[in-house]
């Protein structure tokens, strides 16, 4: 059992100590937050121990692990401390928000010695493993175009003041914590991004978010293939990826990706649902799977690269 503890308790955070809450391969016994009385149900709920500081949590002998809920601009620093223990390291994605820190971070962690794992939980649901598995073995032949959306109303959920509503942190909108997801799916079948094209915009004037609330993207990959992007902070829940090849498509759909969608070259389609699929869990135990050396995590350094890189040129195009 991999002893962890999670570094930001908030909800993001707390989701994802629970989805391990009944796992035999790792589990959250510590935390800390820089404000405690934000989870103080959570802490009462779950009974692990908070520290003072996140050295402290780290000098702990007791856990193995780190999982880092933190804002992006906080991961590289982060990281680099953890390294000094040995910690090994779960954090969330973006890892950071240019290519040169992502290196930094991850160059920390090999010199180290120890397992390092970017949060891109979709790819390790059922319904977006079948769908890159058929791209990469050429069920619908060589892919032209790829497209990919996802929203949520965060203009409504987060408070003035959040991290999250911060131009530093979300630099590209919606494009920086959620469409990096898509960008993950598309370079670790399509390979690097070459070019890209932003529209970034607030359209909503009567909020006092500073956000761009809709992104759009265009882009093209080192395969030859084009491809979309769009992100929305500002409407419901909402998330498609959608590979166009010579002979047919593939398609993960729903926020809860509980649909696979394969349309052949003459048009018949079938609908595989994968609902329920607790995919945050999945993936923090293909993280433990690492550290005892059972399984590969299914992110390599080289996808978080190629997306990080793929990142910095769309923040770049969307100031």
């Amino acid at each position: 059992m991999i002893r962890a503890g999670i570094v930001g308790l908030g909800w993001w955070g707390q989701l994802l100590a629970r989805s391990i809450k009944d796992s035999k391969k790792i589990n959250v016994i510590g935390g800390f937050t820089r404000t405690p009385s934000n989870a103080s149900d959570f802490i009462s709920e779950t009974g692990i121990k908070i520290y003072d500081t996140y050295e402290d949590l780290l000098k702990d002998k007791d856990i193995d692990a780190i999982i880092l809920a933190t804002p992006h601009s906080m991961h590289v620093e982060q990281i680099e401390l953890a390294t000094k223990y040995t910690k090994h390291i779960y954090v969330e994605k973006p890892i950071a928000l240019s290519l040169s820190e992502t290196d930094k971070a991850l160059t920390a962690a090999r010199n180290a010695g120890v397992e390092i794992a970017v949060g891109f939980q979709r790819r390790c649901h059922p319904s977006m493993v079948a769908a890159l598995d058929a791209v990469r073995n050429d069920k619908i032949g060589r892919i032209l175009h790829v497209e990919g959306h996802q929203s949520a109303p965060g203009l409504r959920i987060y408070k003035e003041g959040s991290w999250r509503q911060a131009r530093d942190e979300q630099p590209a909108g919606g494009m920086t914590g959620m469409g990096i997801h898509l960008l993950d799916s598309m370079v670790s079948v399509l390979g690097k991004v070459e070019d890209v094209s932003v529209k970034s915009k607030k359209i909503l004037q009567d909020n006092n978010s500073i956000l761009d609330d809709m992104t759009s993207v265009l882009l093209t990959f080192e395969s030859g293939a084009t491809g979309y992007i769009g992100t929305s902070i500002a409407t419901s829940a909402y998330f498609s990826l959608r590979f166009f090849g010579e002979n047919g498509a593939v398609e993960v759909r729903n926020p809860d990706l509980g649909e696979f969608v394969y349309t052949d070259q003459a048009a018949k389609i079938k609908v595989t649902e994968n609902k329920g699929f607790n995919m945050e869990g999945a993936s923090l135990e293909l993280f433990a799977d690492q550290i005892n050396g059972e399984k590969n995590f299914p992110i390599s350094v080289e996808d978080v690269m190629a997306s990080s890189a793929a990142l910095e040129k769309i923040i770049l195009a969307a100031q």
